[in-house]
């Protein structure tokens, strides 16, 4: 009888381990250190989301915990201006606006690039005002909706945290 129960306790043991293991490894893959809380530091109050605009547009925005101080060469978490993204990703967390160009062996290769022109020819944008106004839409023929993103930059120009703040919203085709 002995026999019986450790030839059942092996195999058990071997799921067990197995299941021990395969949790272990599981929580390994699990991301640390990323922050998936809303926050309140930017609120964009005009235009209301999902709203119908024509050109021209402004964007309002309110910030809190947060001075703005412009492109001063210095890195702090809660001084610095933003960065705007219409209808495209915003840079990665810890990259300077610049870092739109990356990859592109042209503007690599060119004394100054990107520069403000460039950024601008694709849609991106660095403020220290909390509006920005879009004169025209990227393909204003489009019958999908925009998006402009706001990001915090410090003082160097590089991208602070994972957070950026959103509004959508639709071009008035009307009269086109």
């Amino acid at each position: 009888m002995n026999e019986m129960n450790n030839a059942g306790t092996v195999p058990r043991l071997r799921i067990a381990a197995g299941v021990v293991a395969l949790v272990l490894a599981a929580t390994g893959c699990i991301a640390h250190g990323l922050a998936f809380v809303k926050s309140n530091q930017v609120q964009v109050y005009s235009p209301k989301s999902h709203s119908l605009v024509k050109t021209p547009v402004t964007i309002r925005w309110r910030v809190h915990g947060f001075r703005v101080t412009g492109h001063d060469g210095r890195s702090s978490p809660d001084a610095g201006y933003f960065g705007v993204f219409v209808d495209r990703a915003p840079v990665p967390s810890g990259k300077p606006l610049s870092w739109v160009a990356h990859g592109d062996r042209q503007c690599e290769h060119t004394q100054g690039c990107p520069d403000k022109t460039y950024l601008a020819d694709h849609d991106t944008y660095a403020t220290t005002n909390m509006s920005f106004t879009l004169h025209a839409l990227p393909d204003q023929n489009a019958y999908h909706g925009h998006e402009l993103t706001i990001v915090i930059l410090d003082g160097r120009g590089d991208r602070i945290g994972e957070n950026a703040w959103y509004v959508d919203f639709r071009y008035d085709r009307t009269g086109l």
